[in-house]
Formats: structure tokens, C-alpha cells, sequence
């Protein structure tokens, strides 16, 4: 007889059996449930029951007498606080309310309602609503991302040199608009609801240190400046190289920077060079040099060339025709405008764009870089610098997925800006623990998963009350030895 433990996409069930010429025979169905702290409930009944099982044809030395059951009286979650909460004061974080939101918030990203049920039904905390949301309204952001850039900023022995930036879309879940909501470009593609823009700064390491927040219908390029001020203003940098995508490639936007004596690496839109300096890099030889370089504008622009960007820049393209072509032959309405589309006027829709397709392929495995004259780098470490912006893409995927970010269900002003904090802080909870999760190969879903299982609680024998912990198996004991002496 043994216990067995199934699971199904929302639930883990636990039953006790036993194999028989190879197949596993129920003897009794114990039950299912979906938090973890009612699986860690269910697998100590199911743990009680095989007790009971294996004992039931066995001559008892206390005949006749009936022994008391063992029940589980109260039971609250410990494990996020003792990994989650060690990173947080580690950091440097104050011991408030908020090291609690910030656990809630990865172990149990909800609405701030539901946030407040699971606080209390599983961490044991009992907070009110009107206490939640007046400590909100003290939060503090320069505060808090003065602690996140001395964090991060001691985490390179000369501080924080390279800084990587850029910007995405959160929405509201209304159609109102004010100030500060307001529908926009998004990168949601969610332009029929109001939204507000981010911009985040992250270390080489991907480690946020600050942000800011604009009004939902600005201009992505134009945070750039604004950012890069705030930074310069609230914080002390040895040197500085800003690495930023295309869209704050502008004209005021470098001129700022040169004139700050920032180095700065953007990506460069080739497509929209002058036609002379385009027949110069198609006519550079990159089988046999894979660098083209030359000096525009006061700005150094490389291009670079990979055999294995062509493949997927070909493969993508093809991709798009194909469904255009698709759509085309069955004569099913074209939603996004495409640059693949030979259009007559300006709406009717005639066929593709051979000769658009033909450009495009000139340009497949191509990839360009501005920076300023006076950035004295070597290309390897400029292209290199350039690459590493997708670790600002991970740290907003995990703010909008991880910690569902978005949608934001605040209006005003000073509550949108403490659940961006909330979230930011968080992020960076995130990332310095799972710095220490590699080192074990371990996800931090998988952590999460495991942690919510070691919690302590009161179980009730007769009229004997007792405090028990749960065992630590040994992924979780190995979770736990990371982070001791920390």
C-alpha cells in the first residue's frame, strides 16, 4: 500500500493503493485541491490514512479503546518569506508592509483584493483594505530606487558604467482617459482602452535600478532625454554608455547626449540612410569582411553581417508573404497595413510588392549600430554592448507575466505609481534570487512551486494543540542552503 500523487492542469489529487500485476488499484480516493497549502493539508491526511491502512488488521495493544484523530487546525505558508523575504532585506528594502506585498505579489500575483484573501488564508497575515491602500499612498519611489541602484550599483566594483533603456505599454481595464491614461500606441496592441508608457533602466545584468512613467499617448522617443536626465540628476555615474533600441534614434536625442559627454549605442534603421551611404554598405564585401564602418553625421555607424540572421530575416519574410498571399487568394480582409502590400490608391489592395520584396532581401543578415565619434570601444564590444538590450525585454516579460503587471486596475495618480513600484521592487526581488537559482539549474517557477509547500501550523489531538512544521524534501533543502548565511 502506498500513496499516489496525480496531477491535472488545476489540481493535484492524492489517493492510497496498491500494484497489482502491474496496474495501480485504488483502495480509497483521498481527495484534490489546487493551492498549495491545501495540497500540503491533503498529502498529511493522505500520509495519516496509509498509517491507518497499514495498521487496520493488526491486534492493537489498546483494545477497545479509540484513539483520537489527528486534525489540522490552522496551516500558513513560510517558505516565501524565508527565501523572498531574506532577498528583500538583503537588498536593503525597509521592513514594512511592503516586504509582504512584494512576497504576495511572486508568489500570488493578483488584484490587490485578492492579494489581501491570500495574504490571510495562506501567509497568516491579516491586513484591511483601507490599511493596504493607505500605505500605498506613502509609498516613496526615488526612495525605493535609490535602495535598487545602490544594490545594483555595488554590484560592479567601478558602479554602473553601461545602462541599458527602453520602454512598454501597460492598460487599464477601463475605456476612461485622463491626464495620464490615455490611449496610445501600444505595444499590447491594445490601442482601443487607455494605457500609461514605461521606461526602465537595467544594469549589463539585467537588474533594474530605476524608472519612470509618461502619459499613454507619448512618443516613445521622446522619454529618452527625460529618462536619461533623471538618472544623471538622481545618482553619480564614473562614465556612462546609454545602449537604447531604434526608436530613440532622433537627431535631438544624440545631440544631448554628446553634448553630456554620455556614450550612447542605438540601433540604427538602415533602410533609412541616404541612398549613397545604402549602395556603400550593399556593396561592401561581408564574405570577406564581415565590419563595415564610416563615420555620418558626427556618429560612428557600423554595420555587421550574420550568416545566421539572413537565414531568419528570410525565414520571417517568407512567412509574412505566405500569409498575405493566403488571405489575398481567399479574399479575407487584411487587418495590419504591410509594407508587402501593392496597394492602388489608397486603400484597395492589388497584389504584393515584388520590388519591396527584393529590397528587403538585400538587406537580410545586415544589422546596424550608431554611436557617438568619441566612443573609443572596439566594434566587438559595442556590438556586443548593443546585444545585451534583451535583457531589458526579459525584465518587462517578467513584469507583465511573472508579476501580471498589466492589466492596472488603479486611477489615481499616486496608486498607479506605488503598483509600478510595487512591481519594480519585485522585479528586482526576482532577479537576485534567481541569480541564486542557477546555480542549482532551478527555475524560479519551480522554486515557487516548492516553497509553497514548507509552512508550519496547529494540529489538534484530542484536546492537545500542537505546532508542527513541514518536512523539507530535498529540492526544497537544497532551495534553503542557497540562501543561508544571507
Amino acid at each position: 500500500m502506498f500513496i499516489r500523487k496525480t496531477k491535472s492542469r488545476n489540481s493535484t489529487c492524492f489517493q492510497l493503493g496498491e500494484k497489482q500485476t502491474g496496474r495501480f488499484i485504488v483502495k480509497q480516493h483521498v481527495g484534490c485541491a489546487s493551492t498549495l497549502a491545501e495540497i500540503e493539508a491533503l498529502s498529511l491526511k493522505a500520509k495519516q490514512l496509509l498509517h491507518e491502512w497499514k495498521y487496520a488488521n493488526q491486534l492493537s495493544l489498546f483494545a477497545g479503546i479509540k484513539l483520537p484523530t489527528a486534525k489540522l487546525v490552522s496551516w500558513k505558508i513560510t517558505g516565501f518569506h524565508q527565501v523572498f523575504g531574506t532577498i528583500y532585506d538583503r537588498i536593503g528594502f525597509p521592513n514594512t508592509l511592503l516586504r509582504d506585498l512584494v512576497i504576495a505579489r511572486i508568489a500570488y500575483p493578483k488584484s490587490k483584493a485578492a492579494t489581501l484573501r491570500y495574504l490571510d488564508r495562506y501567509l497568516g497575515i491579516n491586513l484591511k483594505k483601507d490599511a493596504m491602500y493607505r500605505f500605498l499612498d506613502t509609498m516613496d519611489k526615488d526612495t525605493l530606487t535609490r535602495i535598487a541602484f545602490d544594490f545594483v550599483s555595488n554590484r560592479h566594483p567601478q558602479g554602473i558604467s553601461v545602462c541599458f533603456y527602453d520602454v512598454t505599454t501597460l492598460y487599464f481595464e477601463t475605456t476612461k482617459e485622463d491626464e495620464i491614461r490615455q490611449k496610445g500606441f501600444s505595444k499590447d496592441h491594445r490601442m482601443d482602452i487607455p494605457q500609461v508608457l514605461i521606461g526602465l533602466f537595467v544594469d549589463s545584468y539585467g537588474f533594474p535600478f530605476d524608472f519612470d512613467l509618461y502619459e499613454g499617448r507619448t512618443f516613445e522617443g521622446h522619454t529618452f532625454i527625460k529618462a536619461v536626465e533623471s538618472i544623471r540628476q538622481k545618482y553619480s555615474f564614473p562614465a556612462l554608455t546609454v545602449v537604447a533600441d531604434a526608436g530613440m534614434l532622433s537627431k535631438d536625442n544624440l545631440e544631448y547626449l554628446d553634448s553630456l559627454h554620455i556614450n550612447y549605442i542605438v540601433g540604427a534603421r538602415l533602410k533609412s540612410i541616404s541612398k549613397i551611404l545604402t549602395q556603400q554598405i550593399l556593396g561592401h564585401q561581408f564574405a570577406k569582411q564581415l565590419i563595415f564602418e564610416t563615420t555620418i553625421e558626427n556618429k560612428r555607424l557600423i554595420v555587421d553581417y550574420s550568416a545566421g540572421r539572413a537565414k531568419l530575416d528570410a525565414k520571417n519574410r517568407d512567412r509574412a508573404i505566405t500569409k498575405l498571399k493566403q488571405k489575398l487568394a481567399t479574399k479575407k480582409a487584411v487587418v495590419r497595413k504591410s509594407k508587402y502590400l501593392l496597394t492602388a490608391g489608397k486603400s484597395e489592395v492589388v497584389g504584393i510588392d515584388e520590388d519591396q520584396i527584393e529590397l528587403d532581401q538585400q538587406f537580410d543578415g545586415l544589422k546596424g549600430y550608431f554611436t557617438n565619434k568619441d566612443n573609443l570601444s572596439k566594434i566587438p564590444e559595442i556590438i556586443t554592448q548593443y546585444h545585451q538590450l534583451w535583457q531589458v525585454e526579459k525584465a518587462f516579460r517578467m513584469s507583465k507575466h511573472d508579476l501580471q503587471e498589466r492589466p492596472i486596475f488603479h486611477f489615481l495618480p499616486q496608486r498607479i505609481k506605488a503598483h509600478l513600484t510595487l512591481c519594480f521592487v519585485s522585479l528586482l526581488v526576482m532577479k537576485e534570487t534567481e541569480k541564486y537559482l542557477t546555480k542549482i539549474d532551478y527555475s524560479l517557477e519551480k522554486a515557487i512551486e516548492l516553497l509553497g509547500r514548507v509552512g508550519k501550523g496547529t494540529v489538534r489531538i484530542g484536546k492537545i494543540e500542537l505546532v508542527t512544521e513541514s518536512e523539507l524534501d530535498p529540492d526544497t533543502r537544497l532551495i534553503h542552503s542557497l540562501f543561508e548565511g544571507h
